[in-house]
């Protein structure tokens, strides 16, 4: 094929679901194009054929409306047989998922340009009421001056719905999928920005939030389950970093920022407060050091750090004073030996005996151990007689003359230990003042108490004062499983890794015979096929099971906490 339309085709640039891509020219003005090639099956007959045609002209005249830095303009649309095709402008440079597979991590200056050009994109779309469906790295190309231009604007929501209606099922892969567009329901701009928010915790990480080797995995943990936490990926994530990324990865849309802009500036702006984050490369988090016990805060591992440089510190001070400490006792010991040797020459007599008041060898032998395992003092009584410790004794007898010599049992190397200080009673022992303890939730407004003193409670995020030791952080909320969480007060303040709330909710494991069979309950229909294990809220359910034109119901009561199986029989 050397020509589309009034295209005169390049290369060939990519292979899709739907068609080709093609580099093309225009030769009519000489402007490089991007041709998409849209495939709609020759097995349809001419009316079903127009109806998608009228479709997709239609949408796509509404994308070529859009006229801003970071989307790519729309040319031309046409069909030619039972091809249609789209021309566009051509983006010579790489797309955001070949620079987020390179074997570096992406620039953080460079990470948060292109976020913040295609959430302005996105927003401009969305004031126009056009809403993209397929945000994800592949759809969001990079020109040669650095500018982020998404693309396939509005083609999306054709490609989408001819897909689900050839197979019946999404084509291609779904991670940057929102919850609501995974289940088939309306959709608007609140879904681009969980696509983004979803570009965003794989270019901090370097993993997909949502992963499986099965799209019925894939679809079933963007609707009922929460990502592995980031700092579990990447330790230099810290807590207002994921509160932000949760935030634009809630479940509901109405959960999420106002604008896709709102999400890139508040990530931003916890990134810009968190010390020392750092992006990874994909399936860099393989190689990070595993993680073990939450991740402090940022202000607790700058103490850390500061901790650690003190310690440092001191080790070099202890290294320099032991040598010194070393010639003293050296020198200790020898003026003792001479003091003794010299004792019979220095006394009228020469009679060796003890000084009053110092203490054998033998009594230094059982007083010894005493002293290491029972270190209680109480302070010396006005009137009690003051005993001068051996060398005290021993000095003393050097310089008197007269003085008598030391005990001969006496070895110079047994010295007895001193005495201990007097206690000083009269210094109070003040206790810690309280330290605040920070409690984040996702999502907010969740009541945190400590202890399970309701006096302290406060609504989440919040900060409770709690006096040094252990104590243990209750947060509620309703709907919600309550959660614990044990802390250790030091004195300094902390803050709690975010608390995710996980709905109150029951399993469910429905079963069918023969299996693959749709389930929809209480009217809603479930992507899964049995068997399925579907988590649910507390509540009375009605379950049908269908295939083949075989149709199954049951009726069921299901507890929180509860696991309950139900297996129905399409063969009667």
């Amino acid at each position: 094929m050397d020509r589309i339309g009034r295209y005169k085709i390049v290369r060939e640039l990519g292979r899709g679901a739907m068609g080709v891509v093609y580099h093309a020219i225009d030769p009519n003005i000489g402007r490089p194009v991007a041709i998409k090639t849209i495939q709609f099956g020759a097995e349809r007959n001419p009316g079903e054929q127009e109806r998608l045609r009228e479709r997709l002209f239609r949408e796509a005249r509404s994308a070529g409306i859009l006229s801003h830095p970071s989307i790519v303009t729309i040319y031309d649309v046409d069909q030619q047989d039972d091809l249609a095709f789209i021309a566009m402008e051509f983006v010579d440079g790489p797309t955001l998922d070949q620079i987020l597979s390179a074997p570096r991590a992406i620039d953080p200056e460079r990470m948060f340009r292109l976020l913040m050009q295609t959430a302005g994109g996105l927003d401009y779309a969305h004031q126009k009421g056009i809403v993209h469906r397929d945000i994800k790295p592949a759809n969001i190309m990079i020109a040669a001056d650095g500018t982020a231009k998404i693309t396939d604007f509005g083609i999306a929501k054709i490609t989408t719905s001819e897909q689900l209606t050839m197979t019946g099922s999404i084509v291609g892969t779904p991670h940057y999928m929102s919850p609501e567009q995974v289940q088939g329901e309306a959709v608007d701009g609140q879904s681009d920005q969980f696509s983004l928010a979803v570009i965003a915790y794989e270019m901090l990480t370097g993993e997909k939030p949502y992963a499986g080797e099965h799209l019925t995995t894939v679809v079933y943990k963007i609707v009922a389950e929460e990502p592995r936490p980031p700092h579990k990926l990447n330790p230099s994530l810290a807590g207002p970093i994921e509160e932000v990324l949760y935030k634009g990865l809630a479940k509901k849309p109405d959960q999420r920022y106002a604008t896709c802009r709102e999400f890139v500036v508040r990530l931003e702006k916890a990134c810009a407060a968190s010390r020392a984050w750092k992006p990874l490369p994909r399936g860099g988090a393989l190689n990070e050091p595993t993680l073990v016990g939450a991740l402090p805060p940022p202000a607790r591992r700058a103490r850390s750090a500061d901790a650690s440089v003190t310690g440092t510190r001191h080790t070099r001070s202890r290294a320099g004073f032991l040598p010194f400490l070393a010639a003293i006792l050296v020198v200790a010991a020898l003026l003792v030996l001479v003091v003794k040797q010299a004792g019979p020459w220095l006394s009228p007599g020469g009679h060796t005996h003890a000084a009053a008041g110092t203490t054998t060898a033998t009594e230094t032998k059982h007083a010894g151990p005493q002293r290491q395992t029972a270190p209680e003092y109480s302070a010396p009584s006005a009137n009690a007689e003051r005993k001068p410790s051996p060398v005290a004794a021993a000095g003393e007898q050097a310089k008197l003359p007269g003085a008598p010599a030391a005990s001969a049992a006496q070895k110079p190397d047994e010295l007895p230990p001193p005495p201990p200080p007097p206690a000083n009673k009269s210094a109070p022992v003040l206790p810690p003042e309280p330290a605040e303890v920070t409690v984040i939730t996702s999502p907010a407004g969740a009541t945190a108490t400590l202890d399970g003193r309701h006096e302290t409670a406060c609504s989440t995020p919040c900060s409770l004062d709690a006096a040094a030791g252990t104590h243990v952080v209750s947060i509620a909320l309703a709907g919600y499983q309550t959660e614990q969480r044990r802390v250790a007060v030091g004195g300094g303040p902390m803050e709690l890794p975010m608390v995710i709330l996980h709905a109150t909710q029951g399993t469910l494991w429905v079963t069918s015979a023969p299996a693959g069979a749709a389930i929809t309950i209480n009217g809603k229909r479930f992507p899964q096929v049995t068997p399925a294990q579907i988590p649910l809220p507390p509540g009375s359910y009605s379950v049908l099971v269908e295939k083949d034109g075989a149709r199954k119901t049951s009726a069921l009561d299901l507890h929180n906490g509860e696991t309950k199986v139900l297996k129905l029989s399409l063969n009667q």
